[in-house]
C-alpha cells in the first residue's frame, strides 16, 4: 500500500498525523518523509518495508506464493476479483468476507486439547472387545457391523477426533511383509483412511521378513487405527489359515499358498468397503503429508 495510505490509516486523517508517525519513528528525518510521499512511495506492513515500486509486475505462483508468505498470489487475486464481480460488491468487502468466514470457523471448531495423554488401555480394550466377535467364519456384513459399532462407540467415548489438532504419530505396527504386500497394506491405508489419518510404509531392509506402519494424525485417531489395523491383520491371517487348511492338495504348496493370499486380498477389499469416514478435508491431508514427508523422508521416495 502507498505511504501515504498507511499513514492515514494508522495515524489517522487529521493534522498532525505525520508528525506522529515521524515520533514513533526517530530514524526517519522530516524531509526524507516528504520526499517519499511526493515519489510515491510504497510500505509492506508486515515487514515495515518502504519500497518504491516498479511498472513492471511478477506473476507469483500460488506454491511459491504461500512459501514465501505472500497474502495473495496473482492466480488468488484474479479469483477474488471475479467472486467479488459476480457478487457485485468490492474486491476489500469479499476479501473481509472471507477472512471474518474463516475466523468464525475457527471460533467453532473445537479447541486442542494440549498435553492430555491419549487413553491407549482403553482405546485397546474397546478394540478388542469389539473384535472378539468376529472369526475366521464371519461374513463381509458381520465385519461391516463390528467396525460400525467399534467407531460409533469411539466416537461417543470421545475417543475419535473428527478434527486434526495437533499432529501425533502411533507406534510402530510390524506386519509381515508377504502379509503387507496381499493385503496388510491395503487394510493400513484404508483403516487411515476410515479415520483421517495417513499411514507411512515403513519399507525395511530388503533381507528382513517384516515391515513397519506408521499412523499418523490425531493423537486418539492414531492410535485407534494402530490398534484396528493390528487386530485386523490377525484376524485375515486366520482367514487365511482356515481357507488354506480347507483345500486339500489340488495343487503345489506354492500355488495353493497364493490362492489363499489372493482370497484374503478379495475378503479384506469386501470389508473395506464399509462407507465408514471421519477423515479430514485436502487441507488437513496436506498437512499429514508434509508432517511424513519433514519425519520419514526416507520412506516417501
Amino acid at each position: 500500500m502507498l505511504l501515504s495510505d498507511y499513514i492515514d490509516v494508522v495515524y489517522g486523517t487529521a493534522r498532525g498525523n505525520r508528525a506522529r508517525f515521524l515520533k514513533e519513528n526517530p530514524d526517519i528525518l522530516p524531509q526524507e518523509l516528504s520526499r517519499w510521499l511526493k515519489a510515491g512511495l510504497k510500505i509492506r506492513p508486515e515487514t515495515g518495508e518502504i519500497y518504491k515500486p516498479v511498472s513492471r509486475r511478477v506473476r507469483v505462483p500460488s506454491a511459491i506464493a504461500a512459501g514465501a508468505g505472500v497474502f495473495l498470489s496473482d492466480d488468488l487475486r484474479e479469483r477474488v476479483t471475479l467472486l467479488a464481480t459476480t457478487q457485485n460488491v468490492t474486491t476489500d468487502a469479499m476479501l473481509n468476507a472471507l477472512v471474518e468466514r474463516e475466523e468464525l470457523c475457527h471460533k467453532l471448531s473445537p479447541a486442542v486439547a494440549i498435553g492430555i495423554a491419549v487413553p491407549e488401555q482403553q482405546i485397546a480394550g474397546i478394540v478388542n472387545r469389539h473384535f472378539a466377535a468376529l472369526s475366521e467364519h464371519s461374513e463381509t456384513l458381520a465385519w461391516h457391523r463390528v467396525l460400525e459399532g467399534l467407531v460409533h462407540e469411539l466416537t461417543e467415548s470421545d475417543l475419535l477426533s473428527f478434527h486434526t489438532g495437533n499432529i501425533a504419530e502411533s507406534r510402530r505396527l510390524n506386519i509381515p511383509r508377504t502379509a503387507y504386500y496381499w493385503y496388510g497394506g491395503f487394510v493400513a491405508k484404508r483403516v487411515a483412511m476410515m479415520l483421517g489419518c495417513f499411514d507411512v510404509y515403513l519399507w525395511n531392509e530388503m533381507m528382513r521378513p517384516d515391515s513397519d506402519v506408521v499412523f499418523v494424525g490425531d493423537a486418539r485417531n492414531a492410535v485407534a487405527c494402530y490398534f484396528i489395523c493390528q487386530q485386523m491383520c490377525r484376524q485375515l491371517k486366520a482367514v487365511r489359515l482356515n481357507w488354506r487348511k480347507q483345500q486339500g492338495a489340488w495343487g503345489s504348496r506354492a500355488e495353493i499358498d497364493e490362492a489363499a493370499h489372493q482370497y484374503t486380498q478379495r475378503v479384506a477389499e469386501g470389508i473395506m468397503e464399509n462407507g465408514i469416514f471421519i477423515g479430514g478435508d485436502e487441507q488437513n491431508f496436506y498437512r499429514l503429508h508434509r508432517y511424513a514427508e519433514t519425519h520419514y523422508s526416507w520412506a516417501m521416495r
